[in-house]
């Protein structure tokens, strides 16, 4: 019973840290959109010379999200060590929480060195792409620890399955660095209308090559839901978070037109950079049902003792 106890209480620090990681995202986005990366001048950790500068809008805005991130990592570390110390043993657990850890002082890392010097669109982009990964695994590691033995006793599914998982996953990971890109370059706003974008040039054929990308994106995991129905029917997870990725990007692209319609204003880029993580996230949630269903094919058969000793509730 005790030990219960302690797994529901780290279950619900893994909620809250995804929660914050996520809060993280959308401030770090809040802080490009504005305009505010250098709120707090060159200076690291330190804002304009001081622990708690004089708030000015931009500073307000770059100190917050250092403030929050700040204790995103304390949050971090104490989930990391708690799950370790409930599910070292386990594989997934012994991959999330390295991933978990690293990521989110790689995004730290990456931040600074931002902050520091001045860095090119590509590097700035790379930045929101580790963002969005330390905020999957988060996720992934709070979700998992909520009930192991039974994601671990999922039955298998094809290799062809896992394949077109993991190939849907890195894809829209991709999607979401260009879109990044294109942001931090400048050629967002290039294209005024949607879906169609008036006038010609460089700028606008990159906006357009986006959003066919994020078009095809959709239709990806449309494929992969009835891929899931077809091969899997049994596994109502896989479904679940295939409907949850569909509805995800659906409302992204919603997004993306009212970012546009709306003249690029500040609550629909929060919305879409919102949108964007958690549609991540889904991916990723189904790379972790489809690789752990492919472990669990060369376990032994799962026991109701076994799956209690692996933290089944």
């Amino acid at each position: 019973m005790r030990s219960e106890r302690l797994q529901r209480a780290v279950f619900w620090l893994g909620v809250v840290a995804a929660a914050g990681m996520l809060l993280v995202l959308v401030m770090g986005a809040r802080v490009t959109s504005t305009g505010s990366a250098q709120g707090c001048g060159r200076d690291w950790p330190l804002c304009n010379g001081k622990v708690v500068p004089d708030f000015t809008f931009a500073a307000a805005i770059e100190f917050s999200h250092r403030a929050v991130t700040g204790v995103e990592g304390v949050l971090i570390v104490a989930l990391t060590v708690a799950v370790l110390a409930l599910f070292r043993d386990q594989r997934p657990i012994q991959v999330l929480a390295p991933l978990m850890l690293g990521f989110l002082l790689l995004q730290a890392g990456l931040g600074a060195w931002a902050v520091k010097y001045p860095q090119a669109p590509a590097v700035l982009a790379l930045h929101f792409g580790v963002s969005l990964i330390a905020l999957a695994t988060t996720t992934l590691t709070a979700v998992y620890i909520r009930r192991p033995g039974a994601m671990l006793a999922a039955p298998a599914v094809s290799r062809g399955l896992q394949v077109a998982t993991w190939g849907g996953a890195v894809y829209l990971y991709a999607l979401v660095y260009t879109g990044a890109y294109v942001r931090h370059v400048g050629a967002a706003s290039a294209c005024t209308t949607w879906p169609v974008c008036g006038g010609g040039g460089a700028a606008v054929a990159v906006d357009l090559l986006h959003r066919f990308a994020a078009g095809l994106a959709l239709v990806v995991a449309v494929a992969l839901l009835v891929a899931y129905r077809r091969a899997a029917p049994g596994r109502r997870d896989l479904l679940v978070g295939a409907v949850l990725l569909v509805a995800m990007l659906v409302a992204q692209g919603g997004a993306g037109a009212y970012l546009v319609l709306s003249g690029f204003g500040l609550s629909a880029e929060l919305l879409h950079s919102t949108l964007t993580g958690v549609a991540f996230t889904a991916a990723a949630y189904l790379c972790l049902l489809v690789t752990i269903g492919a472990r669990t094919a060369e376990r032994p058969a799962a026991t109701p003792s076994r799956l209690r000793s692996e933290g089944a509730t």
